[in-house]
């Protein structure tokens, strides 16, 4: 026996005729033995450099792989060889895609039309490109050629995202439909359906959807945590504990899970680590490029703020005061802005506060990076997280040499890409850094900005404009309807139980969510009357009436936040219970930095204790209000330029660290 024989795996005999070993090539590639295909293809080759079949298997060999750069030249010297092989050019296309090579893969994938008119992965592909373009009319017309010639689901669901994305919920609803209906068993098509049920406010078929979803595969990403958080959202609590319990294992056993929505469940900081970082590698993977130049001192700090809520929204509520604040002699501030235009006064107000203001609503995520590189940001500070329409792909490119995450997130973004994350010693306590990505910085009062600059409260309604009684005790709790859980409403009622003529106020929203929410109070003994619900009224409305509430009423584990600031500044006292994560502590930072830590708790029934005691005590309640409305404008939450050098010094240590080559590393303002 030879010793090429007795060696299993070793190279096809260079004695064979080449078709031979191209048949032993070819049998161990589909038998899923590469090494050995590709010693086989390179034997070929070394007999024949132009060998059309080798030069094409071998660039698809790395391509399976993933080493597309090795790919692309077999590839192409292919398709020079075998010009009228539709099949070389459209798998050399493919290569050039993901290299990013996009006009010149549009030009391979129309030779391969061209040569087989019928060939409809390609003009499937021709699609996929210009959809990652944002081409969305050329890549449907695409789409459109591939089912006339093949109807497939991929055709459809491609139609369906094309349209969503251009915002044609019609008919991107019909084009998944015929998706889900010409593949039922995929699970992807039932929760792209579900996607779009949501935004057309047909909420209880996209539940269906995502309970067909979840059926299908439980590890699916996201389609547990979107099916958690839609029925909390309407308060329908029948399987709290169980989805509870659902999520945890999710997150534990790497399942990519929402990050808002878990942490909006979620008590465990290092579980929201972990979520978060599942999430950051199923999403926005680091995709880092080195920036070139050597960083120095500038004259002025180059600061871009990016987010999509540039636009009436509670993080412009908080932050326009602080851009407008920011010194200019020192700083040249600019917005990165990703979201919708609402045409609003926030803004007009906020495009004035930029030096620059950039619509980058338009643009892809590479041409995003390519902007900012141009201005030559140097710290680019991150409002979004991954908060709705939330683009974290762009920092996963590494725009600037400084990455911050602030304000719009509670709590860790998981990303390597990631340096620094603005707190204060409330929200992350020093012991807690290990659960945090990136490194904290410590601002030395709250974290939170706000925009002293509001102007004062409007002539507000009365008790009987908006349905209450003059002489009710009116508990307020004017969180969404997510933030509210059992426990929470379990104190809630036994406050509205042992507090006589009082009444609950919530904000109203779902009509699904108010009736649960009635039932859930008459299931505990409470008259449904007693549930008042706020309808939504513009902003300077909204804050005027919290001036009917007696006491405001906080969630756990997610507190109020902004709601939170808008009731303090209204002069409504907020009672919190410090949670043990960033969102469940952040009322708590704000009622230290307003000089009222007496309304902290540190658990459930200490909260309802003083909830009763305040309830019950008029003078503390007017003492409350009056300590509240002295400390407005001499505490340090509502001062924007104070919070604002905060800020900037905290701007100046990160370059400075940057230029001295030092790492990022933790430190207090």
């Amino acid at each position: 026996m030879s010793q090429q024989s007795r060696n299993k795996g070793a190279s096809a005999p260079s004695s064979l005729h080449p078709s031979a070993i191209l048949d032993q090539a070819i049998a161990a590639h589909r038998a899923g033995n590469r090494s050995d295909a590709e010693r086989a293809y390179t034997t070929i080759l070394r007999g024949s450099r132009t060998h059309p079949v080798a030069l094409h298997m071998l660039g698809l060999l790395h391509a399976e792989r993933g080493n597309f750069a090795d790919a692309e030249p077999l590839l192409k010297k292919a398709a020079r060889v075998d010009p009228g092989n539709p099949e070389v050019l459209f798998n050399y296309a493919n290569v050039l895609r993901a290299l990013n090579k996009t006009d010149d893969a549009l030009g391979w994938l129309a030779k391969a039309i061209t040569l087989s008119p019928n060939f409809a992965d390609a003009h499937l592909n021709r699609g996929a490109i210009l959809m990652a373009r944002k081409e969305f009319h050329g890549a449907i017309a695409e789409f459109d050629r591939a089912i006339a010639i093949a109807p497939s689901s991929a055709a459809f669901a491609n139609r369906g995202s094309a349209f969503h994305q251009l915002g044609q919920l019609d008919d991107a609803h019909d084009s998944y439909q015929r998706a889900v209906e010409l593949a039922p068993s995929n699970p992807q098509h039932h929760f792209v359906l579900s996607e779009v049920l949501t935004q057309m406010g047909r909420h209880d078929e996209a539940i269906g959807a995502l309970e067909r979803t979840v059926a299908l595969n439980k590890a699916f990403p996201f389609a547990l945590s979107k099916l958690v958080g839609s029925r909390r959202q309407r308060a329908d609590w029948r399987s709290f504990e169980v989805e509870q319990a659902a999520l945890d294992e999710a997150v534990e056993s790497g399942v990519a899970v929402d990050p808002l929505t878990f942490f909006h469940a979620s008590s465990s900081p290092a579980h929201q680590l972990t979520c978060a970082r599942t999430y950051v590698a199923e999403v926005a993977p680091e995709r880092a490029a080195a920036i070139p130049g050597t960083p120095s001192p500038a004259s002025r700090l180059r600061v871009a703020y990016l987010s999509a809520d540039f636009r009436r929204h509670a993080t412009a509520h908080l932050t326009a005061g602080l851009f407008e604040e920011h010194d200019r002699a020192r700083f040249d501030v600019s917005a990165i802005s990703y979201g919708p235009d609402d045409r609003s006064e926030m803004r007009d107000r906020l495009k004035a506060a930029f030096e620059r203001f950039e619509d980058v609503s338009h643009l892809t995520d590479e041409d995003v990076v390519k902007l900012i590189r141009q201005l030559d940001i140097q710290v680019l500070v991150d409002l979004g997280g991954f908060t709705a329409f939330a683009r974290p792909k762009i920092l996963a490119r590494r725009a600037a040499p400084i990455q911050v995450n602030y304000l719009g997130f509670p709590g860790t973004m998981g990303a390597s890409y990631i340096d620094y994350v603005m707190a204060d010693r409330i929200v992350i306590p020093e012991g807690e850094q290990k659960y945090y990505a990136e490194k904290v910085i410590y601002l030395p009062d709250s974290y939170q900005a706000t925009d002293g600059r509001r102007p004062p409260l409007p002539n507000g309604p009365t008790r009987s404009d908006v349905g209450l009684a003059d002489d009710a005790f009116v508990y307020c709790a004017f969180n969404r309807t997510s933030k509210i859980t059992p426990p929470l409403f379990d104190a809630w009622m036994r406050l509205l139980t042992k507090t006589a003529g009082s009444v609950l106020w919530l904000l109203d929203g779902d009509p699904v969510a108010r009736e649960n929410l009635k039932r859930e109070a008459v299931a505990r003994g409470i008259a449904a009357e007693r549930i008042v619900f706020a309808p939504h009224v513009p902003t300077d409305e909204h804050l005027a009436r919290h001036q009917l509430a007696d006491l405001f009423l906080d969630t756990l584990p997610y507190n109020a936040h902004t709601t939170a600031s808008d009731a303090l500044w209204a002069g409504l006292p907020v009672l919190t219970c410090l949670g043990t994560a960033f969102a469940g502590r952040v009322a708590a930072s704000l009622l230290n930095a307003v000089g009222l830590p007496e309304l902290v708790t540190r658990s459930l029934d200490e909260y309802e204790s003083l909830a009763l005691r305040i309830a019950h005590d008029s003078e503390l309640r007017t003492a409350l209000k009056s300590k509240l409305a002295t400390h407005r404008s001499t505490w340090p939450l509502f001062d924007t330029v104070g919070m604002t050098r905060h800020v900037e010094k905290a701007l100046d240590e990160m370059w400075r660290r940057h230029c001295a080559g030092e790492a990022p590393a933790s430190f207090a303002v």
